[in-house]
Parts: C-alpha cells; sequence; structure tokens
C-alpha cells in the first residue's frame, strides 16, 4: 500500500477489487454461492455502543479469532436492514505493508470485511507534516467498508471509523458510510455469477446504500 495516508486505502484496493470501485478483496476463504439466508435482527442492535478501553497504537502483534460485525444496510429510498456477521478469515488482521483488514462470514456467501491503515491507528498520516502532532486516540479515521447482503456487495473507501478500544485482548469500534456503491464483483463471494459484459447492466446507475454499525473481536 502507499505511503500517502489520504490515497493508500483506494490506490492499493483498485489493483485487486473492482476496476472502478477502489474496494479491497477479502482474505476470508471463499464461501459457497448458494442463495444467502443470514438472520435479520432488531434495528437496536446495529445502533449499540461498543465495548470501551485502551488503544494500543501498534498495529503488530495483535491476534483476534472470535467476534461479530453488526451492520445496518439502508438501500437509497429504503428500509435498513440489521444483520450480524462472525469474525472469518486470518487471526492476524495485519496485512503487509501497513493495513489492518478484519473479515466477517454469514450464511452461503454473504459477509463483511473493513480496513484501516495502521498508521491511522499510531495517529499519524504519512508524509509527516512539520510541526504535526498525532491524533488523540479514538479519533475518527477513514476506514474502507464492504457488505455482501441480498445478492448485492455494497462497499465504500471513505467511511469513518471510531474506535472504542484496541488491546491484544480486544478491539472495537463504530463504522458510518453515508453512501456505499454496489460493485460489480463481490470479493466475499467470487463465484457469484454477475454479467460483468452486459451493455444494460453497464448502462444502470449503480445502486447505493448507507451502511453503519460496529465490530467487535476477541481472542
Amino acid at each position: 500500500m502507499g505511503a500517502v495516508a489520504a490515497t493508500a486505502v483506494v490506490g492499493t484496493v483498485a489493483a485487486c477489487g473492482a476496476p472502478d470501485s477502489g474496494i479491497a478483496p477479502s482474505l476470508a476463504p471463499h464461501p459457497s454461492s448458494v442463495e444467502a439466508s443470514t438472520a435479520r435482527i432488531d434495528a437496536a442492535a446495529c445502533e449499540a455502543t461498543p465495548p470501551s478501553g485502551r488503544i494500543v497504537r501498534s498495529g503488530y502483534g495483535l491476534s483476534y479469532s472470535t467476534g461479530t460485525m453488526t451492520i445496518a444496510v439502508k438501500p437509497d429510498g429504503g428500509a435498513p436492514t440489521c444483520v450480524e456477521f462472525a469474525k472469518s478469515g486470518r487471526a492476524d488482521p495485519a496485512v503487509p505493508p501497513d493495513t489492518l483488514l478484519f473479515t466477517f462470514a454469514g450464511d452461503r456467501g454473504e459477509g463483511a470485511q473493513l480496513e484501516f491503515l495502521a498508521v491511522d491507528l499510531a495517529g499519524g498520516t504519512l508524509p509527516w507534516p512539520a510541526g504535526a502532532v498525532a491524533r488523540p486516540p479514538g479519533a475518527p479515521i477513514t476506514t474502507t467498508v464492504g457488505v455482501s447482503l441480498d445478492g448485492v456487495y455494497f462497499a465504500s473507501p471513505s467511511c469513518t471509523l471510531a474506535l472504542t478500544t484496541v488491546t491484544d485482548q480486544r478491539a472495537a469500534g463504530r463504522f458510518s458510510c453515508p453512501s456505499a456503491v454496489a460493485q460489480t464483483e463481490d470479493p466475499l463471494n467470487p463465484d457469484d455469477d454477475i454479467a460483468h459484459d452486459d451493455p444494460a447492466t453497464a448502462a444502470t446507475p449503480p445502486k447505493t446504500a448507507a451502511l453503519s454499525g460496529l465490530f467487535v473481536v476477541g481472542r
């Protein structure tokens, strides 16, 4: 990933994700392409406050094998849907050279992922401006969030994340994405059959949705 924090997320993910989205593919195991059936939960769960605590400002030596991501998906002009996915993929969130990636899986190909720069956890920016000071722990940072639900993968590289705790035992935070765009490829379900070359599909403006919620992971 590039050194400049403002462009690193988009620059890296554009090389691996959907051509026009700048969204990175997940490192989670490839799920089945069978129709999804992730359970809906009460909307209040997506508005809950994540646990708070100490924030360790190093992205190395972390390992989380359990946890959940609770996310509300509100399509443009539609009602929000609140769902919860379980921690999946690698326990170590570090993706060299400087990204932290958390992946979560639901039923039959659905799931979500969240990633941000390790330098943002440290409170810095690259390149480091003269006279700059580190952001306070818990200050909002930019994150990429993607969610696959009901056969549509929404993603945005410009979401806001407020971390509430990061230690070697637990990490948590709340995120918000005012406008996530439906992608032509679903990295959480790469076997999904999408007509990439259909002119009618290409001419239709992509669907959008607002995403919000929280994640809590632990050892």
